[in-house]
């Protein structure tokens, strides 16, 4: 295991290095930076100044504001960043129980407000009324199970599980076809706790470091993403 701990540990010094010296000017790309930074005790002030200064009027108006304000809210918070606005933002945008009438923008919407202690049951419900096939992406889904897992993975247990299982059925030579999708799903099947870890979880961490090219994962958000699941297995075992 230890051999495994320093590989872990090798990877992610040379991930962050090479994560500090880009310049994220996209929401996502900033909040990712942040957040896998955060995690690894590093400084993220030049990335957290740089994201506070596009917010505008208590939230970030870009194409996307719903997700773009609640990835933003995630990872400021992640970097002990907590403002009341935001997350009074994204509550307001809540209708008919759900953010958008769309399932990733509700996803985060939920995450966002669990990171702040609030209970929204009412966007939970509406996840999973409305879950079929169209959803039935490993990506989507892994997003959805940690939204439900943060607000309450008790009440939510055996859906978490089902879909925790079948997101490990779409795994294909020990990861899934793109980099963030895999860690979209390693995250979420960690949450999830998943009871084989050795087995299941670590299979595709190997899998993660092999596809480090020198010393990242292709783009700012897949480097921040693995980074993030490199951390979070690293804890837990």
């Amino acid at each position: 295991m230890s051999a495994v701990k320093n590989e872990i540990q090798k990877a992610a010094r040379s991930g962050i290095r090479w994560l500090k010296l880009q310049k994220p000017d996209s929401i996502k790309d900033l909040s990712r930076s942040i957040q896998a930074l955060s995690l690894w005790k590093e400084d993220a002030s030049r990335q957290i100044e740089l994201l506070l200064s596009l917010r505008k009027n208590g939230y970030w108006m870009t194409d996307r504001p719903i997700p773009d304000t609640a990835r933003a809210c995630i990872a400021l918070y992640s970097g002990g960043i907590i403002d009341s606005d935001y997350v009074r933002w994204i509550q307001e945008q809540q209708i008919n129980g759900n953010w958008n009438n769309n399932e990733i923008d509700t996803s985060y919407g939920l995450i966002a407000l669990s990171d702040h202690g609030i209970r929204n049951e009412a966007g939970c419900e509406w996840l999973l009324n409305n879950y079929g096939e169209k959803w039935e992406h490993v990506g989507t889904t892994s997003l959805i199970i940690t939204a439900l897992i943060r607000q309450d993975k008790d009440a939510y247990r055996f859906f978490i599980e089902d879909r925790a299982g079948w997101i490990l059925s779409k795994r294909l030579f020990r990861g899934w076809t793109f980099i963030s999708t895999s860690n979209l799903a390693i995250q979420g099947l960690m949450l999830a706790g998943e009871r084989d870890l050795e087995k299941e979880i670590s299979l595709s961490i190997k899998w993660l470091l092999e596809k480090q090219t020198k010393d990242n994962w292709g783009d700012i958000t897949s480097t921040s993403l693995s980074l993030i699941s490199l951390k979070m297995y690293l804890d837990i075992i």
